[in-house]
Formats: structure tokens, C-alpha cells, sequence
């Protein structure tokens, strides 16, 4: 369970039937090129949607890792969320790109 120092993104503890999501981003492998020499500069963004309402309740992302197509993060992060009623999106982003484009591995989790 998360500690006094950790934030919960997402409901509030007021809402009825929720659990408190631990999500741990390890790693990327062998991510797509996208810089010209040939590395990225990448970094994880996850969304909390309401599934039905594809509305985004908090968003946050880890730590961008430069140079590398093999990131290791080991980053946590808490969610409060009601399981039936929300999805966790994982976007994979570079961030030297002018135009930030996602990679091809976004992943929408849903409970």
C-alpha cells in the first residue's frame, strides 16, 4: 500500500468501491528508432480513463531516459480506481521528437 509520501492519482477515498492500484513501469526493449543517430530519449506517460466516458481522470509519467532503446525506469505509481469503470493507458513517447509522436506499443489495461 502506498505510503503517507506517496501520491494516489485518480478518485478520491470518498468514492465507494474502489482499490488502490500499484503500477510499477520496469523497462522498455528494444524500443523504435526515433532519433537520427539512432537512440531515443524515452519516457512513459499513463492516462486513467473512465472506460465509458473516455474521460481522463489523472494523468502522470516516469522519468525520460536518454540515449537508449532499452530504458529501465523502475518507477511506481498509485491509483485510486473502481475496476469496472476505468482503464489505464500506456504510452511510450520520445522526448527530443519536434512533433511528439506515440510509439506503436500503446496499451490501454483495463480491469
Amino acid at each position: 500500500m502506498a505510503g503517507n509520501f506517496e501520491p494516489i492519482y485518480g478518485l478520491s477515498e470518498d468514492e465507494h468501491e474502489t482499490r488502490v492500484l500499484r503500477v510499477k513501469v520496469v523497462a522498455g526493449i528494444d524500443l523504435a528508432k526515433k532519433d537520427i543517430i539512432g537512440a531515443s530519449d524515452p519516457y512513459v506517460k499513463l492516462s486513467l480513463y473512465v472506460a465509458d466516458e473516455n474521460k481522463e481522470l489523472a494523468l502522470v509519467q516516469t522519468k525520460t531516459i536518454k540515449k537508449t532503446l532499452n530504458p529501465k525506469w523502475n518507477e511506481e505509481f498509485y491509483f485510486r480506481v473502481c475496476p469496472q469503470n476505468h482503464r489505464l493507458l500506456f504510452e511510450v513517447f520520445d522526448e527530443n521528437r519536434l512533433i511528439s509522436t506515440k510509439d506503436e506499443n500503446t496499451s490501454f489495461i483495463d480491469f
